[in-house]
């Protein structure tokens, strides 16, 4: 029963997907000048494409580098390459989840199957998303800040989405602080908060929600105190994540090169992808599929003239979604069948 609830869900996750990329693909589709077609492919440099391509590689590795440090720090585990499987793994899941909210599970049941106790996987993935929360919400917030009266000039129709994202990703860091400060103190607040909204009748559920969210506190209390008491992994991680972060943010500068394009310098290409990442970061599509496309068409639609905007919305697709979807997709099949067969040779082992 539990396993035909679980494939029903999955095709119905899945069909969404393939929906959303259907549209997505069929509206940016329409906004191509196929007359351009033969111009804009002589035009194209490919070595920026290279270069675009190489940054996604980039930001792909410092990722299971980040988880690499993590890992080694919390319990080692002696399978190689564990934490560029884990990363990869978790940019599959993330991509074709709402809220990106499937690569963490999947993350602590690999990181089980390695022999690694439950407790200390929790904690590996909690520290990680604790240390990219912390480093985009600075990186993305002190970019925008920094350009603030230029950007509400100038894209005033997407400033209340912006402001969602900052006001959504400063409040996990406010509570990551409180966490730090007072958890106990954070637990009783929680407590009185979810009584009162229990009251309302479609809010009824988080009546059993509040000891998985205590669960949730401590586990945060604990990766913060692991940070505190290992200061070279935090700066280490903080760094890398900061240098995987630009490294992303940069494919659109890329795109803008390829065709040969000038005027706006990488920092500001840089600022408005830190503005489009802000603006979508609480929109649950997939992968924000669909959203990040119409983000590009109304944030950069003064980089990049009109006849080439739909070509630049497709390259920008490719690269931040399409080929990280394809190649970790492709590698997430490979390695959930070799575990299956690693599984069951140990089963027949262990029986002889």
């Amino acid at each position: 029963m539990d396993r035909l609830k679980s494939i029903r869900k999955s095709l119905l996750q899945y069909t969404f997907l393939f929906l959303l990329i259907g549209i997505t693909i069929y509206l940016v589709f329409k906004t191509l000048d196929i007359k351009m077609l033969s111009n804009v492919m002589v035009m194209v440099d490919k070595k920026f494409l290279f270069i675009g391509a190489l940054a996604i590689m980039c930001h792909i590795m410092l990722e299971g580098v980040v988880m690499k440090i993590i890992i080694e720090s919390t319990h080692k585990v002696n399978i190689r390459f564990i934490g560029f499987k884990l990363a990869i793994m978790g940019f599959y899941y993330n991509l074709i989840t709402p809220f990106a909210s499937g690569s963490q599970p999947v993350q602590i049941y690999v990181l089980k199957k390695c022999k690694m106790p439950l407790s200390k996987a929790s904690a590996v993935v909690t520290n990680k998303s604790i240390i990219f929360q912390i480093v985009v919400t600075f990186y993305c917030t002190i970019l925008v800040l920094m350009n603030f009266a230029m950007l509400e000039k100038q894209m005033k129709m997407i400033m209340p989405l912006v402001f969602l994202g900052i006001a959504i990703n400063s409040f996990v860091l406010i509570m990551i602080i409180l966490v730090i400060l007072n958890p106990q103190k954070i637990k009783y607040f929680m407590r009185i908060t979810i009584k009162h909204l229990s009251k309302i009748k479609f809010l009824k559920f988080l009546d059993n929600k509040i000891e998985s969210i205590e669960s949730f506190i401590d586990d945060y209390s604990k990766a913060i105190n692991f940070f505190a008491k290992n200061k070279k992994v935090l700066i280490s991680t903080i760094i890398v994540t900061f240098i995987q972060l630009s490294a992303y943010f940069s494919v659109s500068f890329w795109i803008y090169k390829a065709f040969n394009l000038q005027g706006y310098s990488y920092i500001y290409i840089l600022t408005l992808q830190a503005f489009l990442y802000m603006a979508i970061s609480p929109i649950p599509t997939p992968g924000n599929v669909g959203a990040n496309e119409l983000a590009f068409f109304t944030i950069f639609k003064s980089v990049f003239p009109q006849p080439l905007m739909g070509y630049a919305v497709f390259l920008y697709g490719g690269f931040m979604y399409y080929l990280i979807l394809i190649g970790s997709g492709i590698f997430t099949v490979i390695t959930h069948y070799r575990m299956k067969n690693r599984i069951g040779r140990n089963i027949v082992l262990s029986e002889n």
